[in-house]
């Protein structure tokens, strides 16, 4: 089980540990490297990162003639346990690690740097140059606020969100990289993306991630994937159509990019990759099709058609972000866990589970109408609903992959009839429901960035046991 106090009791292991592996390699006589989660530094990893193509791969002019062999571990209930199925990438070839957590890369596939992606603990990006390295990795369960577009550019909502990681209320966030009308920051910005004019300034946003990363911070950048009003009016083969013959245009006015079309998925995907140095995690969001009737897309196509289309949009976001170094992240319904069905838009957590990293159901109570979940009045009972969606995700996600399972829950007044207000007691009862439930961490939305501190604080008591 994870708790906030985790980190500090298991130091101690932690070094004895290094210190007998290191040991063994000095006795063994081989080249050994020992690499803790922690490690790297952000201007070193970044400097060993460069791509002919604009994207971040990890890469190196170094020349290898030997095999590189390792082992990954973590930490889980205090004892340590190979780490079987992380992703491995030199940034030019990925492979997963073995039920021993073992890896291995020819001498032509080495660059001289590796990432390392387990689930459930921290990212290791760093220069390796041994040809032998046993990588212990530490804890993560995810605290996250969500900083919109419009938002995280501004200096006072910058030293906010600096102020809540100094004070441990939190130590993630959520960033927004591609925002609804389809902007993009230049960090993130592709030749595509600056070709139809939807790039944005994002020089502070850069020098914001950076100094998040210096603290220990987990990034995640927002990707919204489908949901675009630029993309599809500039490439209208890849925009989702109307019955009338005419391009989707949905009840707020937002044209939609087709899932169906390889172009649309390798826009979104390329995005991920060019912001991959300033982030740990791509999030993907409207990762579907739109829920709106008048679709041609969805008469035209079955059910398991466009659950195909969007399970094959996360298996080569997951090959290509995975290569670069990141975690792969997708926003679902929390409707599509509970209904059986993929509600019309193509999400299916069992299809997506063997390729990403993370599943994270939107289970707002105020999302759901009045009857649903057995409740007349789903909002009146926050953690009770959010515990019931996030078990029934977690069941559909265990037994098809790695995933772990880490909700949106509901930092904002309830919308609906009543109207009811949410405060700390409200928040936290989502937040000890989500432990409860198989769930690892959590993203608190609000748009407003008036986010419920107390109830951060409180969620400090917790503890995870995401494998059960």
């Amino acid at each position: 089980m994870f708790s906030h106090d985790d980190l500090r009791t298991t130091r101690l292991l932690r070094l004895f540990l290094v210190t007998s592996v290191v040991l063994f390699g000095f006795v063994a006589g081989v080249s050994l490297r020992v690499v803790g989660a922690d490690e790297p530094e952000a201007e070193e990893v970044r400097s060993e990162r460069t791509s002919s193509s604009g994207s971040s791969a990890i890469t190196s002019a170094a020349a290898f003639s030997q095999t590189l062999t390792g082992r990954v571990y973590v930490w889980d209930q205090g004892r340590l346990r190979p780490a079987s199925q992380a992703r491995v990438s030199t940034g030019s070839a990925l492979v997963r690690t073995d039920s021993s957590g073992r890896f291995e890369f020819a001498p032509e596939e080495r660059t001289g740097s590796l990432s390392i992606i387990q689930p459930g603990y921290d990212i290791v990006r760093r220069p390796i140059y041994y040809d032998q390295s046993v990588i212990v990795l530490r804890n993560l369960v995810v605290r996250a606020v969500y900083i919109p577009f419009s938002e995280v550019t501004k200096p006072a909502v910058q030293r906010w969100a600096h102020d809540l990681v100094d004070r441990d209320l939190i130590n993630a966030v959520v960033v927004d990289l591609k925002n609804e009308s389809g902007q993009v920051f230049s960090i993130a910005a592709t030749p595509t993306v600056k070709q139809i004019g939807a790039s944005r300034a994002g020089g502070s946003v850069a020098d914001f991630l950076d100094e998040l990363e210096r603290k220990g911070v987990y990034r995640i950048g927002r990707v919204v994937t489908f949901l675009d009003n630029t993309y599809p009016r500039w490439f209208h083969e890849h925009a989702l159509n109307h019955v009338n013959g005419h391009i989707f245009v949905d009840s707020m006015g937002v044209t939609w990019s087709s899932a169906y079309t390889a172009g649309a998925r390798r826009y979104n995907i390329e995005i991920g990759v060019a912001a991959a140095d300033y982030v740990e995690e791509i999030q993907y969001d409207y990762v579907r099709l739109p829920y709106e009737n008048g679709l041609r897309e969805r008469l035209e196509n079955t059910e398991a058609s466009r659950v195909a289309a969007i399970t094959r949009f996360a298996r080569e976001a997951s090959e290509a972000l995975h290569l670069a170094g990141v975690a792969v992240s997708f926003d679902t319904f929390g409707v599509v866990s509970t209904a059986g069905n993929d509600q019309g838009i193509g999400q299916s957590v069992e299809g997506l589970a063997p390729y990403l990293d993370y599943i994270s159901p939107m289970v707002y109570p105020s999302g759901w109408h009045p009857g649903s979940l057995g409740f007349a009045y789903p909002p009146e009972h926050p953690g009770p609903v959010v515990r019931i969606n996030v078990e029934a995700t977690v069941e559909k996600a265990r037994p098809n992959g790695t995933a772990l399972v880490r909700p949106w829950l509901q930092d904002f007044h309830d919308y609906q009839s009543r109207g009811l207000g949410y405060y700390a007691e409200e928040v936290h009862a989502q937040i000890a429901a989500t432990a409860e439930a198989g769930g690892i961490g959590f993203m608190l939305w609000d748009p407003s960035l008036s986010y419920e501190e107390q109830a951060l604080e409180w969620a400090l008591g917790l503890t995870w046991s995401p494998f059960g």
